[in-house]
This record gives C-alpha cells, structure tokens and sequence, in this order.
C-alpha cells in the first residue's frame, strides 16, 4: 500500500489540491445531496485562488496528504485574530477511510488556540471526526429558490459600501459578532468583485458582502438591521438563491427567507468550539469558506 505523506501545502501543490478537493466534494454530493457546480474554468481558478488565498495568509494551517506524488487531500485553517476557522478538508473518495481526513485536520488544528468554527456538510464521517476534536454541532437550514422580486420590500437605511472606507465600520462589527476580525478575507471578496452594502441606522448597524446566489456573509447588531441586509442580498442577487448557515439563533434569517417564499431545508452545520473571547455570532451568516 503506498504511503501517505502529510505535509504543508506549497505552492506548486494549488492545482492539484484543487483538483482533488473538488472531486471529493462532487462525490460526497452525490452520497448526501448536494450538487457542485460544473468545474468550469472560472470556477477552477476561483478554487485556485481560495487555496492561494489561505496558503498566503495562513501557510501554517495548510496542509495536503500526498500519495507518492499525488495530492489526495488537502486542509486549509486560517487564523483571524483569536479565531480558527477550518476552511476546507477534503479526502478523495478512493483513499477514504484509512485516516487521512484525521490526520489532516490534526494537523491543521495546530494553529487552534481557544475558539474555532467551521461549516460542515452533511457527510457523516465528517460530522463524527469534528465532534470527536471536540467541536458542538449546530444543525443548519439552507433556503433555496428562484426570486420573486414582487415580495422584496424596500431595505431602508442601507447603502452600497467601500471595502476601503468602510473597512473599520465592518470590522467594529465582525469584531462584536465573532471575536475576531475578517483582515485579508474582505480584500478576497473584493478580488471576486463580491457587492458590500452597509447600514447604520437607529434600529443598529450591519454589514453584508453579496454573492450572485445570495449572502457571502452578514453581520448585524440587531435581527431588524440583519433583515434589511439579507433582504438587499436578495435583491442583489442574480441566480437562482442559496442561503446558507441559518441555525436556530438566526429565526430573523428563516422568517426573511419564507416571506421571500423560499424553500428550507437541513444543510449541514455550524460547528463551534466556544471559547470566552467568541461573540454571539447572531444575527450572523458565516461565510462557509472564511467564517
């Protein structure tokens, strides 16, 4: 049998590492229902660039499992002041079940120190390693559907934003929700051209940053203001909407998504190892690639 380094991502590794994160993604949604998009070449450098992304700015929690030469699976864990925050672990489907995934995510939680997140899917070998290193599972719901833009209402006191004059307001706000900054992952959704809208109002003060099927993340001081914003997401929106993270302290987050008549469903969970120095994280819709 051959042997299964575990070793720190390099830079050569980015395409490979892609390749073989992608592939055991799109196997394991077949097993547990969910469909990845088709790799395409825009959406391969956008893999490319998330795991440039990581290992730029957290080469020490990025690590991949080598086979005699062939990238089998890869970790990625950034640290945002006191929170890591695993961003990817994926084993290919034909190495499953010797190890790797275990041996990836030990290495990666070397960079853990207090407080951690991550979003999980619904595979369940997945789920029983992160309870087993000690993280809470919080069940998730995903609302899913085509827009219907009669039912979307005016989000007053929201305004497009600046990644660079609103970057200390943004962050004030990450800051109370999670306990630890964004940093470099804004200049990331900025990359990708992702829409920052804000809102400072009376009734509180929130952040979301849009994607073209919804929310990438949002966060918000009160559940009014969090509901304005993911409503602007929505409005914003410009594919079919997916609507992810919403656990069971986000009801503001489900009674938006049914007036917007989407369809909920289980998809995944939040996993939390909570730590004194973690904010409420709510209202808040994590992004499920930087937290």
């Amino acid at each position: 049998m051959p042997d299964f380094d575990v070793r720190p991502l390099r830079i050569y590794d980015v395409a490979a590492a892609q390749a073989a994160a992608y592939n055991a993604l799109r196997d394991a949604g077949k097993n547990y229902g969910w469909e990845m998009p088709e790799l395409d070449d825009e959406s391969r450098q956008r893999g490319q660039r998330r795991i440039s992304h990581a290992l730029t700015h957290d080469p020490e929690g990025s690590f991949v499992a080598d086979r005699d030469g062939e990238i089998v699976g890869v970790a990625l864990a950034t640290r945002r002041g006191p929170l890591w925050f695993l961003s990817l672990l994926a084993v290919s489907t034909s190495v499953q079940s010797q190890g790797i995934g275990r041996r990836l995510l030990d290495a990666s939680m070397r960079t853990l120190d207090g407080m951690g997140a991550l979003c999980a899917s619904s595979d369940p070998k997945a789920l029983r390693r992160y309870r087993r290193a000690g993280f809470d599972l919080i069940p998730a719901y995903q609302a899913t559907g085509t827009i219907d833009r009669s039912v979307i209402p005016i989000a007053d006191g929201v305004r497009p934003g600046s990644y660079d004059d609103d970057r200390d307001f943004v962050e004030d706000i990450a800051l109370f929700q999670r306990g630890a900054p964004h940093g470099p992952d804004l200049e990331y959704f900025q990359t990708l051209g992702n829409t920052l809208f804000v809102a400072d109002t009376s009734a509180g003060r929130g952040y979301v940053v849009c994607v073209p099927h919804g929310v990438a993340v949002l966060g918000a001081t009160s559940p009014e203001v969090a509901a304005r914003l993911m409503w602007t997401a929505i409005a914003e929106a410009t594919k079919p909407l997916e609507l992810m993270w919403i656990s069971h302290d986000q009801q503001w987050a489900v009674d938006v998504a049914l007036d917007a008549r989407l369809s909920l469903r289980l998809g995944g969970s939040r996993c939390v190892r909570s730590h004194p120095g973690m904010g409420p994280m709510s209202p808040y819709l994590p992004s499920g690639v930087w937290g």
